[in-house]
């Protein structure tokens, strides 16, 4: 039954939402009191059917609508969650942040609730927010923005194409365009002592591989540059785009310039496409011969669609992770010499496989784990966390709710990880249960990260052939920002070989 008044929650996250950007696009609006106002009518006419007799709702965070919104769309996105957890006292915590077609937004922060929900098959993508990400494809739906056969089928197909064959094979792919980029790139700026910018040069290479890898595509020097601008322009547009530009964007400059990038990144997609049908002699089984042969898409604009949402999961994240770890090791010298004298000591064919290097790559992932808000799910069933105190009721996390689960937040838990600010990949070498719990990088269930065999392969192949050969020294450390991702900015390294 809808509130009163006769308004739907649609319409409520509708007003919200684009009150919110009333306020940000006009400074004369006082934010605070549009926020006040807002929640007062949220929690006056809009509550969903609640059994407060047996159960409460989480304790609800004593942060405002505006300040939360401010502080989850920003790197201070941790820095809030961590500050939440710490006032409510509890690892559950109700947030003051309206999500489309979700009945309450959750903060989790419990390992075996986030492995619960994550595992769930009931839980779904929270499709009021993901929706948003389809702009970047010219408003054509992928399977990461949707639930149900739109999504089944197209992991379904994709899936086989991160096959162990599959990945023996793409890993020889990697080793090739490593072994070109070291010598086009890395070699000539190791011998002259030039400082690398990084995290540009794992951007360059890691788009090299999977397009090769992935699509078997070569991009030109045009369509490279014209792929990784139109990424930055849309993405940077879309994703948290003020409502205003949402609905006026005819009006903005800057959205009629994304619209157009979208459909440039479209268009490439396509050419993609067109680009395997007219190769006599295509890779079985790769994942742009699993997406086109797949009976089940409408057209090739949803192939298209999917093709462009793997390119950008497939390279930016690895080059991220890459120059978090590369950092990382230039950092602490001691632990740097530690995994090259074992790497050395293995065969060149073996390194890949060290359990040592696997152990740093953890502990890397594990200081700068790429998605910070989440996995950000919505729970298609009622969830109860048992109460610590006998006169207190248990906790129901509401079917239909949001769900934040950060799992940095348990990677910066001091009680499971001891001097959590410290790069100390020796404690993976006996993991407690607990630490063993926290570790979800690819987050679990049918959502999980469907390239995560294809990134760890990656990074392992890079980095044994890298840290076997070559010393690296920070120059300039850089910092981080958050845009989708938590990736490195201006670090600076110079390589020596060895």
């Amino acid at each position: 039954m809808p509130p009163m008044g006769g308004l739907h929650d649609e319409d409520f996250v509708f007003l919200t939402v684009f009150a919110i950007g009333v306020s940000l696009a006009f400074q004369w609006i006082e934010p605070a009191a549009i926020g006040a106002t807002l929640l007062l009518v949220w929690r006056l006419f809009f509550k969903p059917p609640f059994d407060t007799k047996q159960y409460r709702l989480p304790p609800r965070a004593p942060f405002g609508l505006i300040e939360t919104i401010q502080n989850i769309t920003t790197k201070q996105i941790i820095t809030f969650f961590l500050r939440v957890h710490q006032k409510v006292n509890c690892n559950v915590a109700l947030l003051n942040f309206p999500v489309p077609k979700c009945n309450y937004t959750v903060l989790v922060v419990d390992a075996d609730l986030t492995r619960d929900i994550l595992n769930d098959k009931s839980t779904i993508k929270a499709e009021g927010i993901v929706k948003t990400f389809e702009r970047v494809t010219d408003g054509e739906s992928q399977f990461f923005t949707n639930n149900g056969a739109r999504f089944y089928h197209a992991r379904k197909a994709i899936a086989p194409a991160f096959s162990n064959s599959q990945i023996n094979r793409m890993n020889g792919v990697t080793r090739e365009k490593t072994e070109e980029w070291i010598q086009l790139r890395l070699e000539p700026m190791a011998a002259n002592g030039e400082p690398i910018d990084i995290i540009h040069e794992m951007v360059e290479l890691t788009l090299t591989i999977i397009m090769d890898a992935a699509f078997e595509y070569t991009l030109t020097k045009e369509e490279r540059e014209n792929l990784l601008t139109s990424l930055d322009i849309t993405l940077r547009e879309f994703i948290f785009s003020n409502p205003i530009k949402t609905t006026f964007g005819f009006l903005f400059p800057s959205v009629l310039r994304a619209r157009r990038k979208a459909k440039e990144l479209m268009d490439l997609a396509n050419n993609i496409i067109r680009a395997y049908r007219k190769n006599p002699n295509p890779t079985p089984g790769t994942v742009i011969d699993m997406i086109v042969r797949n009976p089940n898409y409408r057209n090739d604009n949803e192939r298209a669609a999917d093709i462009i949402v793997l390119i950008i999961g497939g390279h930016e994240t690895s080059a991220a992770s890459l120059a978090f770890f590369l950092r990382e090791l230039a950092k602490n010298p001691s632990e740097q010499y530690i995994l090259q004298k074992q790497l050395r000591e293995m065969k060149e064919e073996e390194r890949k496989d060290s359990e040592l290097l696997r152990m740093y790559i953890r502990e890397s992932t594990r200081l700068w784990p790429l998605s910070l808000p989440g996995p950000f799910r919505q729970v298609g069933r009622d969830f109860v966390v048992k109460s610590n105190d006998p006169s207190e009721r248990d906790i129901m996390i509401p079917k239909g709710s949001a769900v934040f689960m950060p799992i940095i937040c348990l990677f910066q838990n001091e009680a499971i990880f001891e001097d959590h600010e410290r790069f100390v990949p020796s404690r993976w070498e006996c993991p407690t249960e607990d630490m063993k719990k926290a570790w979800m990088p690819f987050a679990l269930g049918n959502r999980n990260c469907v390239g995560q065999s294809l990134a760890t392969c990656e990074l392992q192949s890079i980095l044994s052939r890298l840290c076997a050969n070559y010393n690296f020294e920070v120059v300039e450390e850089g910092s981080e920002d958050f845009f989708l991702i938590l990736h490195p900015v201006g670090i600076r390294l110079k390589a020596t070989k060895i």
